[in-house]
């Protein structure tokens, strides 16, 4: 090689390398760049916009407080639109626009999209609202982290807590939709109720299955009264659990169950009952600023304040703190590492423990799961706006409801000690 080709070529050599030096340095110095992908139109819109007010205020406080690692943060968000095709393609754009960092899967057919491309991408992803078992199972990997209790211990301790709380109700039944999710969460609920109740003298019956979009329940309802159950869980979920609370009410289901516990839509459906909410409907929460432990905790009144002054409203719902969980655990693990490169990030978050509006929280090494606090909620009307209220709160130590870590292997019910 000529003497004058060689400087060329360590000339534009060096060039290259400072000029991605500064490239580097730029973005060392400029914002954090946090990418997030929640259903923000269609279906699962209410739960995802409630995940991204979460989070906002996450970051908000965050950089109120001066920022992690010297930066402000800033949320790079896109809409996954309740579709796993299209969590593939945001989080494929937010990585090619150099993000290594992502909050999603705010729904189980999203995360199911997302977690097994985080390797590929050299990502950190925070599974921050799916439930679904293959997440920490079969679609293991060490880039993921899930935030949120899954299916197994979510009812599982869901059942244990109903009848924990009322041990008088020795029969119970499920109406659930017909699919995995409604099969499963059924399952878990009922075994639980079985195994838990004093003496084990509880009998659960077949469950009656639906579709999970279904309006007309009235052959389901009938089937539900013709039963001897006195207490029952109801494994629909959305505007369909609504329709099925109006039609149930007109016919005398509110005076045959002594209690009922519902999937998870909470202050969703308090909301759509108002005064004609059951008056003792059980559901899966995460938080509520007015009941202890939240009360006294003052991570929850921040919440609470900040929530409040950013949109007027003073009744947050549950799922904002879910989110706002989400992206404190990412934000807690880059400041631990001191870094926000992947593979410092993920040593972090391995043996993190960090505190919440509902308590502290960590996660089992084996397969990333979140160990935390399950809370439960007693909802009924009120003669106040909104017109439904909170008598109290259950919570079970989720470390004790946990199936053993198995990642990279399918979650069998059948595995599991009796």
């Amino acid at each position: 090689m000529k003497r004058r080709t060689l400087l060329k070529g360590l000339a534009a050599g060096a060039g290259l390398s400072l000029g991605m030096k500064a490239t580097y340095l730029r973005a060392q110095s400029g914002p954090l760049k946090i990418g997030v992908s929640y259903a923000l139109s269609g279906v699962g819109a209410p739960v995802g916009t409630q995940f991204m007010k979460g989070t906002e205020i996450a970051a908000m406080q965050v950089n109120r407080d001066g920022g992690l690692l010297g930066r402000q943060i800033e949320l790079v968000v896109r809409d996954d639109k309740y579709n796993s095709a299209e969590s593939v393609a945001v989080a494929r754009e937010l990585a090619g626009a150099g993000i290594n960092l992502l909050i999603g899967g705010s729904q189980t057919v999203t995360a199911l999209g997302l977690a097994p491309l985080a390797p590929e991408l050299n990502a950190v992803v925070i599974i921050a609202g799916a439930a679904g078992m293959p997440v920490t199972h079969e679609l293991f990997n060490r880039n993921i982290f899930r935030t949120v209790a899954n299916n197994y211990t979510q009812y599982s301790s869901f059942g244990r807590s109903l009848i924990e709380t009322h041990p008088e109700v020795k029969t119970w039944i499920s109406i659930a939709p017909d699919g995995d999710f409604g099969r499963d969460s059924a399952l878990f609920f009922g075994n639980a109720v079985k195994k838990y109740a004093p003496g084990k003298d509880a009998t659960v019956l077949d469950t009656i299955f639906t579709q999970g979009t279904a309006t007309d329940f009235r052959t389901q309802i009938n089937a539900l009264m013709s039963s001897k159950a006195e207490g029952l869980y109801v494994g629909i979920a959305g505007a369909a659990q609504i329709s099925f609370f109006q039609q149930a009410r007109g016919v005398g289901l509110y005076d045959k169950f002594k209690v009922i516990g519902e999937v998870g839509n909470g202050e969703v459906t308090g909301k759509a009952m108002g005064r004609n909410t059951y008056p003792n409907l059980w559901s899966i929460s995460y938080w509520n600023n007015d009941l202890e432990p939240f009360k006294s905790n003052p991570l929850s009144q921040q919440l609470y304040k900040d929530y409040v002054e950013s949109t007027g409203n003073k009744f947050p719902p549950a799922l904002v703190m879910a989110g706002q969980r989400s992206a404190m655990a990412l934000f807690e693990g880059v400041r631990k590492a001191k870094s926000s490169e992947t593979d410092a990030v993920i040593a972090a978050m391995e043996d993190l423990t960090f505190q919440t509006p509902g308590g502290p929280c960590s996660f089992r090494k084996e397969d990333h799961q979140l160990i935390a606090t399950s809370y439960y909620s007693q909802m009924g009307p009120s003669d106040k706006d909104p017109f439904y209220k909170i008598m109290q709160m259950a919570q079970i130590d989720s470390s004790q409801m946990m199936e053993p870590a198995a990642p990279g292997v399918k979650f069998d019910i059948k595995d599991l000690p009796q």
